[in-house]
C-alpha cells in the first residue's frame, strides 16, 4: 500500500508540475536602446542593431561670435573705405534637424564697425536686422556640409560637435550726415552647442 501511495503521490506530482509548464516563448530579437526612459523610446547612438544613429551635429547652437572682415564702404557706387568689425548684442540660433536634415537660423546683432575713409578711422555702431535662413545639411567624415534653400553652399570653415564656423557676406546701409554709406565684407559666424 505504501508503494502504491508512493506511486500515487509522484504520479499527481508530475502531472501537476507538467500542468503548469507554459509553452516556450518566442525568441525575438531585442533593439538596443542607449538613449530612453525605459519604456522602449529614445534614440540610441551606437550603430548596433535597431538602434537609431544621430548625428552630433543635431540640436540647437547659439550664435557666439560674429567677424566681419575686407569691408568695404561706399557711396553711390564708388569705394570710399575700408573696415573691419565684430558683432556685439548677438541675439540667435541654428537649429539642426534629421530626417530630414534641415537647418533654419535666425540671428540679429550690433555690428561694431571700426572703419577708414578719407584718411580718418571712425568707429560706428549699425544695428543689423534680424536675418531669416533655412537649407539642408549633410555630414562626411565628422564634417557637416550646408546648401541653403537657393542652392547656394555656404562655406564651413570648421567643425567639430561643439563649435562650427562658417563664412558668408555682410551688407548693411549706414546712414550719415548727408548721405548714406553702403557697407559690404565678409563675415565669419561662429556657432556653439
Amino acid at each position: 500500500m505504501k508503494k502504491a501511495l508512493l506511486l500515487l503521490s509522484l504520479g499527481l506530482f508530475l502531472i501537476a508540475t507538467q500542468g503548469c509548464k507554459k509553452p516556450p516563448l518566442p525568441v525575438l530579437e531585442e533593439e538596443t536602446n542607449t538613449g530612453g526612459n525605459g519604456s522602449g523610446e529614445g534614440n540610441g547612438s551606437n550603430g548596433g542593431t535597431g538602434e537609431v544613429e544621430v548625428s552630433e551635429f543635431v540640436g540647437t547652437w547659439d550664435y557666439t561670435k560674429v567677424d566681419l572682415t575686407n569691408g568695404i564702404l561706399k557711396i553711390m557706387g564708388n569705394d570710399i573705405g575700408t573696415f573691419t568689425g565684430t558683432g556685439s548684442n548677438i541675439v540667435g540660433e541654428v537649429v539642426i534637424t534629421e530626417n530630414p536634415n534641415r537647418y533654419t537660423t535666425r540671428l540679429s546683432f550690433t555690428a561694431d564697425i571700426n572703419a577708414e575713409f578719407a584718411g580718418q578711422q571712425q568707429d560706428q555702431q549699425s544695428d543689423v536686422p534680424t536675418q531669416e535662413g533655412s537649407g539642408t545639411w549633410t555630414e562626411s567624415n565628422g564634417e557637416i556640409s550646408l546648401t541653403d534653400d537657393n542652392g547656394n553652399d555656404i562655406a564651413v570653415l570648421n567643425s567639430s560637435s561643439s563649435r562650427i564656423a562658417f563664412s558668408g557676406e555682410f551688407s548693411v546701409e549706414i546712414p550719415a550726415q548727408f548721405f548714406t554709406l553702403d557697407a559690404t565684407s565678409d563675415v565669419i559666424f561662429t556657432i556653439e552647442k
